[in-house]
């Protein structure tokens, strides 16, 4: 009995020295090595529900590293929308890049939380805890034992009207580090129901490719939107 439960002591303390500040040290490198693609199309189906509806969409995206951007809303709760509505956009960052959530030793204090599996993939875990608050803050991160880019990010967000909690993951796609599936769970503040309201959102990308080039035409027509908020979407 003494013998197994050295043998766990080790096994917990060799898991906690496996995701160690040096994991973190080579997670920012890995994360400023990786190659971004210079063009991009995929698809990806947002969920929305709260307490009176719940919506789905489907939409394509053409994107370049310039860039460029262009939406279109292929189908709404399953119906194809024709002909598809596009939305133009120019933005100098891109909101889902895995950058976008990185994980600054001068914002954040890091503490070793053991190694888990996520999406099939050993992962090092560390619980995160912010130097300031803030209306977005990370709570934890899982970083790849392979690659060291990181698997899952959780985080807290906080707004007027809503506080919750939401998740995003990432992976390989044709050799690029890009999101796969991000979810938020929202709670409506100051709200005199009881409970008080949901909100939910989810965004699942898919379809992934990787073009040499997107036709000029692709961004030839409609309004373009400079520095588009989040609300425009992916």
């Amino acid at each position: 009995m003494r013998k197994l439960q050295a043998l766990l002591l080790v096994a917990a303390a060799s898991a906690m020295l496996a995701a160690s500040p040096l994991t973190l040290d080579a997670y920012r490198v890995a994360l400023a090595d990786r190659k971004v693609p210079a063009f991009m199309e995929f698809t990806y189906t947002v969920t929305r529900s709260g307490p009176a509806r719940i919506v789905t969409e489907q939409h394509r995206v053409y994107w370049t590293g310039a860039g460029e951007e262009r939406n279109d809303t292929i189908a709404v709760n399953g119906t194809p929308v024709v002909p598809a509505p596009s939305q133009l956009l120019h933005r100098s960052v891109w909101p889902y890049d895995p950058a976008q959530f990185a994980v600054s030793a001068d914002d954040y204090d890091a503490t070793p939380a053991g190694v888990a599996i996520v999406s099939g993939h050993k992962a090092y875990a560390f619980a995160l805890a912010r130097s300031s608050p803030a209306d977005f803050m990370q709570k934890s991160i899982y970083i790849d034992a392979k690659t060291h880019l990181p698997l899952r990010q959780t985080f807290a967000v906080a707004g007027a009207d809503c506080e919750g909690t939401g998740t995003i993951d990432f992976g390989s796609f044709g050799g690029y580090w890009l999101p796969s599936f991000v979810s938020v769970t929202c709670t409506q503040v100051g709200s005199t129901a009881s409970p008080p309201p949901v909100f939910k959102e989810s965004i699942r990308f898919t379809s992934y490719q990787f073009p040499r080039a997107i036709p000029a035409d692709i961004f030839g027509s409609g309004a373009a939107s400079p520095d588009a908020t989040a609300s425009a979407g992916p």
